[in-house]
């Protein structure tokens, strides 16, 4: 698939650049798809004598408009070309009436964090991966107050998830959820005196996210209880996305022997959502 290609250069001749020797696997386009279904206009490309050079995908909640992938050919980069993708790709949020701009980017990528910036997309909020081999992560006790309730795979998205993200991230995702639920992931439901409190999703390389939990739950003992379930997948490294405002979930991480690996960081024209409370999946989910 000649986007992922170019996903997978430009990613890691970045990495490569500032010395980070993260690598990351590709997962199949189930959210582009879903996304392009929704709306295509948040879809734009850049080709040259039929040859893609780049790409800009977008999606949408009500008047939330997130920039989830801009890649570049590391080939014709510094040319324009993204520039002109993200002027393509604000059109959508434009013609939606959208009131925040967002998305997630490499702290370190100091030149596209740049042409954001020009745009009033400015960093609010700092994101760091930690990844450590399985075998060695050692995570404490969680108080049996809070139970894990697996949730079916293929079945109906539970009202509850979107309530959740309302209460954290200020809109619903009821759709994406749907998406997510269909796609082999574990997902898992919090519940607290009965009653749901939090998600998480887990995937079968290990990597916990998209996780969320409600006001007066404790981020750090989700946490304890996702990465236990990421264990018991047959992955050989586990990983996580953190805020750096969840302190107590990024002690938690640290003390079980996970080591960060890269720096990452929320932009918005506006601040938003709970990050005490919010893991993200990775940049193009959120």
């Amino acid at each position: 698939m000649p986007a992922l290609r170019i996903v997978q250069r430009a990613v890691l001749d970045l990495r490569a650049r500032n010395g980070i020797g993260v690598s990351s696997p590709a997962s199949p386009p189930h959210f582009q798809r879903l996304c392009l279904q929704e709306d295509p206009t948040g879809v734009w490309v850049a080709e040259a004598d039929g040859v893609l050079q780049g790409f800009a995908f977008s999606w949408m909640i009500g008047r939330f408009w997130f920039l989830a992938q801009l890649f570049i050919d590391p080939g014709v980069q510094a040319r324009g070309i993204g520039q002109a993708l993200l002027s393509r790709t604000l059109e959508q949020a434009a013609r939606r009436g959208a009131d925040n701009h967002a998305l997630i980017t490499f702290a370190y990528n100091r030149a596209s964090t740049g042409l954001y910036i020009r745009h009033g997309i400015y960093p609010r909020e700092p994101l760091y991966r930690f990844e450590a081999p399985a075998q060695t992560v050692r995570l404490p006790s969680v108080s049996p107050s809070l139970e894990v309730l697996p949730m079916q795979s293929g079945g109906p998205a539970p009202a509850w998830l979107g309530e959740i993200d309302e209460l954290v991230l200020g809109f619903r995702r009821d759709a994406h959820h749907q998406m997510l639920l269909g796609t082999g992931l574990r997902a898992l439901g919090f519940i607290r005196a009965g009653r749901p409190v939090g998600y998480a999703y887990v995937s079968g390389t290990g990597h916990v996210g998209p996780m969320a939990v409600a006001p007066g739950t404790d981020p750090a003992a989700a946490g304890v209880l996702a990465l236990r379930e990421a264990k018991a997948t047959a992955a050989e490294y586990v990983s996580i996305l953190a805020p750096g405002r969840a302190a107590a979930l990024l002690a938690m991480i640290t003390e079980a022997g996970l080591r960060l690996t890269e720096p990452i960081v929320i932009l918005a024209a506006r601040p938003f959502g709970e990050w005490d409370r919010y893991v993200p999946m990775n940049p193009g989910y959120m």
